[in-house]
């Protein structure tokens, strides 16, 4: 892994194949463990995310996104059936129903955390050239455009949730500061989207391009290719022995 960043930079570039390869292995590999192979699928994602975004840890520290996690285990606890052998704070919990939630969250963060890294590393030319092969070009921009959405959506309603709190707002009318922060988050989102579009027309976007450009599978996308398969397998293998 060393060597890998040492030729790429601070971060391993996955090509648009890897990086696909990454979101689906990892979504694919949370459902599928349980228990400690969950645990070791949520270990590989991480490593492979630090790897190649570096503002993963910003998601990780948000404490909106833990209580969100703490909420699900404690919902479990509550809701699932059961022998109640757990009493905190005046409430009956279940230790089924906290196993459950656990390995809920296990999967809930290993695939926000895929979905995340996927959409600060693809690239939306790739993704393009990538659907462009298959006769739809303009989903293959379409999707590439949403999903570069998703973090400036999160920097957005980051910033305006603390310039509301900063101005008072949340002191009295509610609900007038809830629609100034949606349409402050809507309007940064489109004028966004309205620069990708004014900057894929000067580059002749809709013009007709017969031949794509290739996608470069990087060392990156083989590295990752190699040791997912490597891991998956001893997750398997892991599974079977206990």
């Amino acid at each position: 892994m060393d060597s890998l960043r040492a030729e790429t930079g601070d971060k391993a570039e996955l090509s648009i194949y890897g990086s696909l390869f990454f979101l689906a292995s990892s979504i694919a590999g949370s459902i599928l463990a349980q228990g400690v192979a969950g645990l070791l699928v949520l270990a590989h994602v991480l490593t492979w995310s630090f790897l190649t975004s570096s503002e993963i840890s910003r998601q990780l520290r948000s404490r909106r996104f833990w209580f969100f996690l703490f909420s699900l285990v404690l919902l479990s606890a509550v809701a699932v059936g059961g022998e109640k052998d757990i009493s905190m704070a005046g409430l009956e919990l279940s230790s089924e129903g906290i196993l459950t939630g656990m390995g809920m969250a296990i999967r809930a963060v290993t695939i926000v955390i895929a979905t995340s890294t996927f959409a600060r590393v693809a690239s939306i030319g790739e993704l393009s050239s990538l659907f462009a092969r298959l006769g739809m070009r303009e989903l293959g921009f379409l999707l590439g455009t949403a999903l570069n959405l998703l973090p400036l959506v999160q920097r957005t309603s980051a910033n305006a949730l603390l310039a509301v709190r900063l101005r008072g707002g949340f002191r009295r009318n509610r609900l007038r500061s809830l629609q100034k922060m949606a349409v402050t988050i809507l309007v940064n989102s489109l004028r966004y989207s309205d620069d990708i579009v004014c900057a894929a027309e000067s580059r002749a976007f809709g013009g007709v391009q017969p031949n794509p450009t290739p996608v470069v599978v990087t060392k990156a996308d083989r590295v990752l290719l190699a040791s997912s398969i490597m891991f998956y397998s001893a997750v398997m293998l892991f599974k079977s022995q206990w």
